[in-house]
């Protein structure tokens, strides 16, 4: 579906239970300002001090909400919504699940003009993230290879082999026999939902 046609379901889900004008507030460093739609959709956050955050979906209205700051993560919150975390970049933002698209401060122009303040994903060591599932232990190889280790509870370790390719500050990753996986390089570490339950890798 285009994200044209998203705009106004996810507006409407946050606007549901709340709708307000503007709060005021005094921004704050780093994170402040008003991020607009880089494709032209009427669609902006305002982050403001204190926690503060105003959505505005123009004709639509706006909502207040709560955001948390998590290095280059920002985590907002809206009424009747679960939580959507968004990656800084530079002078935009962008969700996790690109359901929003990217916004920026100057909106369109601010995007042509975002200087990246992402670092590129590292590929070299061995990477342990550990849930519900058991142990994941991802080791990169040379070649464009990796191998991805899972232990379960009470289990036996079972490796797969794979390559990978990176895009941006992600990594697209076949394991055997043709098994899909995405990594996201975010706050130092990698994060991924691709085997159902999220995952963190920290370096060793």
């Amino acid at each position: 579906m285009p994200r044209t046609r998203l705009l106004p379901v996810l507006l409407l889900a946050a606007l549901a239970c709340s709708k307000s004008g503007s709060s005021d507030g005094t921004p704050s460093g780093g994170v402040a300002g008003t991020y607009s739609a880089a494709n032209g959709d009427p669609l902006s956050f305002t982050f403001k001090s204190g926690g503060k955050v105003t959505m505005d979906g123009g004709p639509l209205g706006t909502a207040s909400g709560s955001y948390t700051v998590e290095g280059e993560k920002l985590v907002v919150t809206m009424p009747g919504a679960l939580p959507s975390t968004f990656i800084k970049d530079g002078n935009c933002i962008e969700d996790q699940l690109h359901m929003f698209g990217k916004l920026c401060i100057g909106g369109q122009a601010g995007a042509q003009a975002n200087v990246s303040t992402r670092s590129a994903p590292a590929t070299t060591g061995v990477w342990v993230a550990t849930n519900a599932d058991g142990v994941f232990r991802l080791e990169f190889k040379t070649g464009n290879t990796l191998v991805i280790t899972l232990t379960p509870p009470g289990g036996q370790p079972a490796p797969k082999n794979g390559t990978y390719r990176v895009e941006g500050d992600e990594i697209y990753a076949t394991l055997d026999p043709a098994e899909p996986m995405v990594l996201k390089f975010v706050n130092g570490n990698y994060e991924s939902t691709s085997f159902g339950l999220p995952m963190k890798f920290v370096k060793q």
